[in-house]
């Protein structure tokens, strides 16, 4: 087969993440294959030797327009016989065939829910993946997506028939992602990725604190994932002030991927009370760095996590701040966590997703 792959978001957010791993990792166990890579970074084509794998070039100033023509005509010029589009949308009109990951339904909530007082350039790209996903999904000869989770709201939401959809779950860096030595930190440190997105339960995690503040805990949030124009769009300093638990929250902004590693590392619980998931890859991360972590129970969570985490109801504060209070009460509860993290995150790999992702590239090829 020759089979093209759009790798431009590769290493960007956490879909760029999932470009580029996949691509290396195919790159390693596929020696049969021909691929046209297309728009891939420098950094990601220093990790490929497979002489295989060509990198293609094709210059575009409008993101769209290149999804749904520049690189459909690019990839029929270079001869492939089917693209992989890898983040969520892909053309809505009769083009080469191709294979479409669909990572969740998120395209169904309203933007209000995911980004209060979007701008008017995030107002135009919401707009655009509404109304391209569900097209291009019933276009696309196969879906991925990345837990049983997702794949049962694709199917229920969105019509698409269940043997459509192929699970191909993500996976851990274990160069980027693993434990270290670190000494013991004299306040508690606890780990939150957050976000003006409502699903990262923000305001929870807060009242949280305050409960555990006035049981005279000493401990530290840590909060990253946020830079100052997206904490302005919210009212979560407002809250902080409120609830008076300024001196327990550190917003850290956002934190380059390869020093994320050692972020974990550095803390004592890793807290993910996330409302909605289609997978949580960083859970994974958090147990690849021996960091005991507590999760949701709720949408893909208990999937990914097994009984590797402390699972709580993330509209409950009560219940985070009580989980919270075990972990820092008992060092043989964390340990145990830490231990079952560790083993759970090895059992993610980037081969396994690639491996699954190339069955699903030769079911393509009985299809051509």
């Amino acid at each position: 087969m020759h089979i093209g792959i759009d790798a431009r978001l590769a290493y960007r957010r956490g879909v760029g993440t999932y470009c580029a791993n996949l691509i290396i990792a195919l790159a390693k166990i596929d020696r049969k294959n021909r691929y046209a890579v297309f728009n891939a970074p420098e950094e990601l084509k220093k990790q490929v030797s497979n002489p295989k794998f060509v990198f293609l070039r094709v210059p575009f100033s409008n993101a769209a327009l290149y999804e749904q023509s520049q690189l459909p005509g690019a990839a029929t010029l270079a001869g492939v016989d089917f693209l992989h589009y890898v983040d969520n949308s892909g053309p809505t009109h009769r083009t080469l065939p191709f294979v479409l990951t669909l990572h969740d339904t998120m395209h169904t909530r309203s933007l209000s829910e995911v980004r209060p007082q979007a701008s008017l350039r995030q107002r135009l790209v919401y707009a655009y993946k509404k109304w391209t996903i569900p097209r291009s999904a019933k276009r696309a000869q196969a879906l991925l997506t990345v837990s049983e989770y997702s794949k049962n709201q694709i199917v229920s939401q969105m019509g698409i028939h269940a043997e459509k959809v192929f699970v191909t779950p993500e996976a851990v860096n274990p160069g980027m992602f693993k434990r270290l030595h670190r000494k013991p930190s004299k306040l508690f440190k606890v780990l939150v990725h957050g976000a003006a997105d409502e699903r990262k339960n923000i305001p929870n995690v807060l009242k949280a604190v305050k409960i555990l503040k006035d049981l005279g805990k000493k401990f530290q949030i840590v909060i990253l994932g946020m830079d100052e124009a997206e904490l302005k769009c919210t009212n979560y300093m407002s809250e902080v002030i409120s609830l008076g638990i300024g001196s327990q929250i550190e917003w850290a902004g956002n934190v380059p991927s390869n020093l994320l590693g050692q972020v974990y590392t550095e803390s004592d619980l890793f807290l993910y009370p996330s409302r909605w998931e289609g997978f949580g890859l960083p859970l994974l991360e958090a147990f690849a760095c021996g960091v005991p972590v507590i999760a949701a129970n709720t949408t893909s969570l208990p999937e990914v996590a097994g009984n590797a985490a402390l699972l709580v109801d993330p509209e409950n504060p009560e219940a985070i701040a009580k989980a919270v209070r075990q972990m820092m009460e008992k060092p043989a509860l964390r340990r145990r966590y830490i231990q079952m993290g560790l083993s759970r995150a090895k059992q993610f790999t980037w081969e396994k997703t690639a491996r699954a992702t190339l069955r699903v590239y030769e079911k393509m090829k009985e299809n051509l």
